[in-house]
């Protein structure tokens, strides 16, 4: 019996246990999606490894698939590798990050120096045979090749979590950085822009300042620029270009320059008080600084941003030279790998096929969006759901569309497939509230509204339509509240800024208005929209030369834009050419408002007001006739118009008291009485003619008698 102890003993000593097979193990269940399995075997690898910093990563990576987030963070957080190992230092940010633990999370940032661990990562002493760091705690196995992107992440996920807390200057740093990082890491691109954080001009900036040259060859620097620009907003073409007049989508110069000088001009007239007529009526008071109004205060916070972009580059800059090494040997890597002939493909049949990419036909249907050729983008927009009919942004830009084009039977079966499918993304309550916004019921369209975002509160478009259900109703206040918040969430757009100066030129606040319209013309200077809204205020504020020359650049733009798309012009351009009419009246160019009058009317036949504009043009020309018939043709269709009746009896009155007109009406009269009386008379002849003859052919001859016989005529009963 001890002989057999003691050759158990000996025969367990021998025997060994391969912790790289269940190393492997771990990783192959975590490929098939058995994260509870993997789980298990990952947790007796770390107790036998002696809990190894690998092993604790893959431990607490395990359970983070399980979505046991607070789990995975105190697991590393016990073993305290958040301070040795960029991996678990990244898994701890993401854990708290999804667990909603912002403000642990920041503080977890603070306390630790990622540059200080990249920096005692890069002195560290390299393997000659294998090319390999000699401690790899920091980066575990095979992931040396891909240090940037593990940099990258973990700027990405700084960035996150400074946007949960509202600190949004710091989160666009820390977004960018995560960009140079690695070139690759597109999803500090997409936070970037689908969080409308930058101007464009800013976008256009940062393009130029990647450091594609550093971290990709030449071939892929041109395929990666082309894939970021389709990202980027659609106010410009082209990225690549390089003076304004080959981004600008207007194709003729000779208007960008006309929007120039106007804008100039337009700012210049802002500028002095003295050349803008006021209306005394609509003053308002000065607000002492301590009661400043929220519209005045979101204008003071764009006069300061809280974000620079050329700071933010030179500091991404400055981090890239202190950790060359760290940063560019995997770019080298790459360029000296041997490539499979089979995986090469030319440049220019790569461009071309991946033009059939979902992602770049959902940014050519958003830039057919913004040029309204609507028609266009629901082409595209059915060829691309067709292949995956739950893009994102693409659902996201087709529920614009059926909203602009009023499809709302279309739009509810949109939501409720959303509905159905995703009842935990904002996508799917947004454009339930935007339904329900369409057919004119606000309480429900407010319900989802604010349902959406409260699911993502980041998601700008519900934001911009929850303020349109309440401006509906013309509640200004809380309209202007939910643009309030959609400014601050969306810096580079200029929407929140447009509806806002809408508001306020509602309640009278011209002044207030036209600031923030201006602050909306230096985000996309050629919206037509933000043009034909300063033009309002112009005319409002009695300067009609000026509201008129605005009126007419964007009349110019719009008709560009519809010669582009082979269109004609959407007859919901039709109070542009309205109030370019009355405009061009106010500074007594006739013919010139008659003519867009008349447009107006080509693109709404049956409008009483347009009818009533064209009237009153005649009569200010003199043709009286014409304005007549014109405002017959008004009341025809609003016969309750008592501008129109009263403009009417005052031709008609001016039309009598006119001599020449009267002596015309009585000549025609006359002749029309002379006329009737010959018609008259020569019927009389004609049938008494006819009566004689038919009697004289019928009776007899009487007999010859004395012409003086006096015939007696008796009276008798």
């Amino acid at each position: 019996m001890p002989v057999d102890a003691e050759n158990t003993s000996t025969d367990t000593a021998n025997d060994h246990i391969d912790l790289c097979m269940y190393r492997k193990l771990v990783k192959q269940f975590i490929d098939m999606r058995r994260y509870s399995t993997a789980l298990f075997w990952a947790e007796k690898v770390a107790v036998l490894s002696g809990q190894e910093p690998r092993d604790i990563y893959y431990q607490a990576q395990c359970m983070f698939l399980l979505g046991e987030f607070h789990r995975a963070a105190y697991t590393i957080q016990h073993n305290k590798l958040e301070k040795s190992s960029l991996p678990c230092f990244n898994l701890l940010l993401e854990s708290l990050y999804a667990a909603k633990e912002f403000a642990e999370a920041a503080n977890v940032i603070q306390n630790v120096e990622v540059e200080m661990m990249t920096t005692s990562l890069i002195n560290q002493p390299v393997d000659a045979g294998s090319g390999c760091y000699l401690e790899s705690n920091s980066v575990f196995g095979g992931e040396e090749n891909h240090r940037n992107e593990l940099l990258a992440s973990i700027y990405l996920m700084k960035g996150k979590v400074y946007e949960a807390l509202d600190n949004r200057g710091t989160a666009m740093d820390f977004y960018v950085q995560a960009l140079h990082k690695s070139i690759y890491c597109f999803e500090a691109l997409e936070a970037l822009v689908q969080h409308e954080m930058l101007m464009a001009w800013e976008e256009f900036e940062l393009m130029h300042h990647l450091p594609l040259a550093q971290q990709s060859s030449e071939t892929d620097a041109k395929f990666i620029l082309k894939l970021y620009e389709s990202r980027l907003k659609k106010y410009y073409e082209l990225i690549s270009a390089r003076n304004a007049e080959e981004i600008s989508p207007i194709v003729n110069p000779d208007v960008l320059k006309f929007i120039k000088e106007f804008t100039a001009r337009v700012q210049q007239t802002c500028s002095s008080e003295s050349q803008m007529p006021k209306v005394s009526a609509l003053k308002v008071p000065l607000t002492p600084s301590q009661f400043m109004s929220p519209a005045q205060k979101v204008l003071e916070d764009l006069k300061a941003p809280t974000f620079s972009l050329q700071t933010s580059l030179s500091r991404a800059s400055s981090l890239i030279d202190a950790s060359h090494r760290s940063m560019f040997d995997s770019s080298s890597r790459r360029r000296s790998r041997d490539h499979d002939s089979d995986t090469l493909i030319p440049l220019g049949d790569c461009l071309n096929r991946v033009q059939r990419s979902t992602d770049l036909m959902a940014a050519e249907a958003e830039k057919c969006f913004y040029d309204c050729d609507y028609k266009l983008c629901l082409k595209i927009l059915n060829e691309l759901l067709k292949v995956d009919p739950f893009h994102n942004n693409a659902l996201t830009i087709q529920i614009a569309c059926l909203v602009e084009n009023g499809d709302f039977n279309r739009l509810f079966y949109v939501a409720h497939k959303l509905v159905d499918r995703y009842p935990d993304k904002a996508i799917s309550w947004y454009a339930v509230g935007c339904y329900y916004d369409m057919i004119g019921k606000s309480d429900p369209a407010r319900r989802y509204l604010s349902k959406a975002t409260a699911l993502d509160r980041l998601y700008g478009p519900a934001w911009l339509a929850y303020g349109h259900s309440f401006a509906n109703e013309n509640e200004h206040e809380q309209a202007m509240a939910a643009y309030f918040k959609a400014t601050q969430l969306m810096r580079g757009c200029h929407l929140p800024l447009l509806y806002i100066g809408v508001e306020c030129g509602l309640t009278k606040n011209l002044e207030l208005a036209e600031k923030f319209f201006l602050q909306a013309m230096n985000i996309a200077p050629l919206d037509v929209y933000v043009l034909h809204e300063l033009g309002v205020i112009k005319y409002e504020y009695e300067f009609f030369d000026g509201a008129a020359t605005i009126f007419q650049c964007t009349v110019d733009i719009v008709k560009q834009r519809a010669k582009t798309n082979n269109e004609e012009i959407s007859a919901r351009w039709e109070p542009l050419f309205i109030n370019l009419g009355h405009s061009l009246r106010k500074v007594h160019k006739y013919e010139e408002a008659l003519y867009n009058f008349q447009n107006a009317l080509l693109l709404k036949p049956q409008n009483a007001t347009t009818y009533t504009s064209i009237g009153f043009i005649h009569a200010l020309l003199g043709n009286l006739d014409s304005a007549i018939e014109s405002f017959h043709k008004s009341l025809a269709l609003n016969r309750d118009c008592i501008v129109t009746s009263t403009i009417l009896k005052s031709c008609i009155e001016d039309l009598m008291d006119d001599s020449t007109t009267i002596d015309e009406i009585c000549s025609a009269a006359l002749r029309d009485v002379a006329k009737n009386i010959s018609a008259n008379s020569r019927r009389v002849l004609n049938s008494d003619k006819l009566k004689l003859k038919l009697k004289f052919e019928d009776e007899e001859e009487p007999p010859a008698s004395d012409s003086n016989m006096v015939v007696e005529m008796s009276f008798d009963t």
